[in-house]
């Protein structure tokens, strides 16, 4: 019930929708009432939303979730290369590693979230289709294919039965934070591969804003907001 309960309210977690969705429906309630007191929430709405545009929240929010993961350790003995399902990235380093490591096994774990299965939109099929056009050896993959979030991806991980020790994980490196944590309480106490660190840790602030974009700002605050939600619900219900 709470999978499908929280598919449905998704959207509604995403936060600049929440604050755009709430911001019509003040407009609307001070346009039939006249009260002062919507208009007054109306304008505070609308100056969270000026500060998640104009202002680098998200990459700072985004910093705190990578600052452990920012650089990679040395690693020695990789013998199996885990991969959440996402972002092309993560299959790029997957292989970028198994070349390293010319004995390692990829495991590719992920699924589909979605209440509506479409098999074209499958994590596996599009990443079987990844790996076959970049001409990896498949035979060096196993495809684990039915978990539909984190939780549930590193329950098929245990099963693997695989020595942690010689296992990495690979993952985003904002999303590291609370793949480690769903790891260590399964009892899966793998090695951090992080990708693609999207906070700009180095980055000067003057050059940040030499590309400054208000839409991803918003997104980068987006992807923040989910993480640190995602990391609040593990500890509730891991304390429950």
């Amino acid at each position: 019930m709470y999978y499908y309960l929280s598919k449905f309210l998704g959207p509604l977690l995403n936060p600049t929708n929440f604050l755009f969705i709430i911001l019509g429906i003040l407009f609307i309630y001070y346009l039939i009432s006249k009260r002062k007191i919507f208009l007054k929430i109306l304008s505070l709405n609308i100056f969270l939303i000026i500060i998640i545009s104009f202002l680098p929240t998200g990459s700072l929010g985004i910093k705190y979730l990578e600052k452990d993961f920012i650089f990679k350790k040395e690693y020695k003995n990789i013998k199996n290369i885990l991969v959440l399902s996402g972002a092309d990235d993560r299959i790029i380093a997957s292989i970028s590693l198994a070349y390293q490591y010319p004995d390692a096994k990829i495991f590719y774990v992920g699924g589909n979230a979605y209440l509506i299965k479409d098999i074209n939109n499958d994590d596996l099929t599009i990443a079987k289709k990844f790996y076959y056009d970049l001409n990896f050896d498949m035979d060096r993959i196993n495809f684990i294919g039915k978990s539909r979030n984190t939780i549930e991806n590193f329950k098929e991980i245990k099963e693997l039965n695989l020595k942690y020790s010689e296992t990495v994980l690979i993952t985003s490196a904002y999303h590291m934070k609370r793949s480690m944590m769903i790891a260590e309480k399964q009892g899966v106490n793998v090695i951090p591969y992080p990708v693609n660190p999207i906070s700009g840790s180095t980055t000067p602030l003057l050059n940040s804003y030499q590309v400054f974009d208000v839409t991803n700002n918003l997104s980068k605050f987006n992807t923040f907001f989910r993480e640190i939600l995602g990391i609040i619900a593990f500890k509730i219900t891991s304390y429950t």
